[in-house]
């Protein structure tokens, strides 16, 4: 919960000078590339995570890494959160940032669950009536599992549309459990 906030509130204040310097397309970017890396290489989060390692050692990593890749304010930004020793909190800044930025440009981003690979005009007929119903544009996350056996799962916002034959026969086992006939009859 701390670190959430205050992650929160770094991303915000970072947002709020993109937007002041008309930037925020480009430090957007660099907060996805930022975000990859830190979720693609744990020994990076551990890094930045260790209190052995000094700050300017950190610094200078953070500056090698990522200064031929993205933005000159997001490196000085990066650079200042290290020297103030909130280099641990770079991933749920990251993250913050890329929410705040879709909020900013009315992006929804949806997660559809399935069993098996949808085509393109399936997709496209879920992003139509999700915009129809929510009024915003709609970044649809796909993911297979086959553990579902078919139908889909569809998350939004705070919403959870289940319509997996997984859930349906999980349904079905509860009401043969609650079953108020004595079973040998």
């Amino acid at each position: 919960m701390k670190e959430t906030r205050i992650a929160k509130r770094y991303a915000k204040a970072l947002f709020d000078f993109s937007l002041e310097h008309k930037v925020p397309e480009k430090i957007i970017d660099d907060m996805k590339l930022i975000y990859s890396v830190c979720k693609l290489n744990k020994d990076f989060i551990l890094l930045l995570r260790s209190p052995i390692i000094k700050s300017d050692k950190k610094q200078n990593i953070i500056n090698e890494i990522f200064k031929k890749h993205i933005h000159k304010v997001t490196l000085t930004y990066l650079l200042i959160i290290t020297r103030k020793g909130r280099e641990g909190f770079i991933k749920d800044i990251a993250e913050q940032f890329i929410i705040l930025y879709k909020k900013y440009k009315g992006i929804i981003t949806a997660h559809l669950t399935t069993a098996e690979a949808i085509d393109l005009s399936i997709r496209n007929q879920i992003i139509g009536l999700l915009k129809k119903q929510t009024k915003a544009d709609i970044e649809l996350i796909e993911e297979i599992k086959k553990e579902l056996i078919g139908g889909f799962v569809l998350l939004f916002d705070d919403n959870q549309y289940d319509a997996s034959i997984m859930k349906q026969i999980k349904k079905l086992q509860k009401e043969f459990d609650i079953n108020l006939y004595i079973k040998g009859f």
